[in-house]
C-alpha cells in the first residue's frame, strides 16, 4: 500500500506538471482499461485468423501465427508504458514552451506592474493573452487560485511553483514569493527578471544558431556530398569491369534507404535542439 501511495503521488505530480486534469486513480483506470481493450482486441484478431485458416478462407502459415501470438501482450505492454510516459512527455513539452515564451511574458508583466496594476490583475491580463502559450495557462491557473479558491498571493504562487514543469518559471515564482514576503518592491523585481531573461534569451538564440550552422555543414557533407562521391565511385568501378548488378544494388540501397534515413535523422536532431516545442 505504501508503494502504491508513493507511485500515485509521483503520478499526481506528473499530471499536475502536464496540466492533465485527472486524479491519479482515474488516469490509471483509463490506462488499465485501454490496456485491457487492446489485449482483448489482439486476442480476437488472432482468434479470427486461426478460425479463417481452419475454414481455408485465408492462407496463413503456422510460423506466421506463432509470430503473431505475442502481439496482444506486446500491444498491451506498449499501451501501459505509453500511459506512464505521456505525462512526463507532455510536461517536458510544456516546460520548453514556457521557457521560450517566458522572456516576452515577463516584459508584459513588468510593463503592467510599472503602470501600477496589481499582481492579480496583471496575471489575469497575462492569462487572457494566448500568444504567450503555456505561460498564459500558468497565469490562468494562478488567477483561478486567487479568485476562485480564495488563496492569497503567496499561497497561489507557492502552489504554482509545485505545479509548473519549468525550472526557470519556478525560479521566477520563488523570487516573487521571497520579494513579496520580505516587503520588497515587486515592480523592480519584475523588471530585473525581464531584463535577465531577455539577455539569457539572446544568448540561447545565438547558441542555437551556432548549433544549426554546424548541423547544416554536417548535412551538406553527409547527405549531399558523400552520396554524390559514392555514385561517382560506383560509375568508375563499373567502367573497370565490376559487376553492374551488384553496384546497382548498392546504389538503390543508398538512394532508397540510406538517404531517407539520414534526412530523417537530421530532421530529428534539429527538432531536438530547437527551442520551439
Amino acid at each position: 500500500m505504501a508503494g502504491t501511495a508513493r507511485s500515485n503521488d509521483r503520478l499526481r505530480v506528473a499530471l499536475l506538471k502536464a496540466n492533465i486534469k485527472l486524479r491519479p486513480e482515474v488516469y490509471l483506470s483509463f490506462a488499465y482499461l485501454n490496456m485491457t481493450l487492446t489485449f482483448v482486441l489482439g486476442l480476437v484478431a488472432i482468434g479470427l485468423l486461426v478460425a479463417f485458416r481452419a475454414l481455408d478462407l485465408i492462407n496463413v502459415s503456422t510460423t506466421g501465427l506463432l509470430l503473431l501470438a505475442p502481439l496482444p501482450f506486446v500491444l498491451a505492454a506498449t499501451i501501459y508504458l505509453l500511459a506512464f510516459a505521456l505525462p512526463d512527455l507532455r510536461a517536458n513539452t510544456r516546460a520548453r514552451d514556457i521557457e521560450v515564451k517566458l522572456p516576452y511574458a515577463l516584459n508584459f508583466v513588468a510593463t503592467m506592474a510599472s503602470a501600477g496594476t496589481t499582481i492579480d490583475k496583471t496575471l489575469a491580463a497575462l492569462a487572457a493573452e494566448p500568444i504567450y502559450g503555456e505561460v498564459a495557462i500558468e497565469a490562468g491557473l494562478i488567477t483561478r487560485d486567487l479568485r476562485l479558491l480564495g488563496r492569497d498571493v503567496v499561497g497561489a504562487l507557492t502552489a504554482a511553483i509545485d505545479r509548473t514543469p519549468s525550472v526557470k518559471f519556478q525560479d521566477f515564482l520563488q523570487g516573487a514569493v521571497i520579494t513579496a514576503t520580505s516587503g520588497g518592491d515587486l515592480k523592480n523585481y519584475f523588471r530585473t527578471k525581464a531584463d535577465q531573461y531577455a539577455v539569457d534569451n539572446r544568448q540561447e538564440q545565438k547558441q542555437f544558431l551556432e548549433q544549426l550552422g554546424l548541423i547544416s555543414e554536417s548535412f551538406v557533407v553527409t547527405v549531399v556530398a558523400a552520396p554524390l562521391f559514392l555514385l561517382v565511385m560506383l560509375s568508375v568501378m563499373t567502367s573497370f569491369g565490376e559487376t553492374g548488378a551488384s553496384l546497382l544494388s548498392v546504389g538503390y540501397i543508398v538512394i532508397l534507404l540510406v538517404l531517407p534515413l539520414a534526412q530523417g535523422a537530421f530532421a530529428l536532431i534539429i527538432k531536438t535542439v530547437a527551442r520551439e516545442p
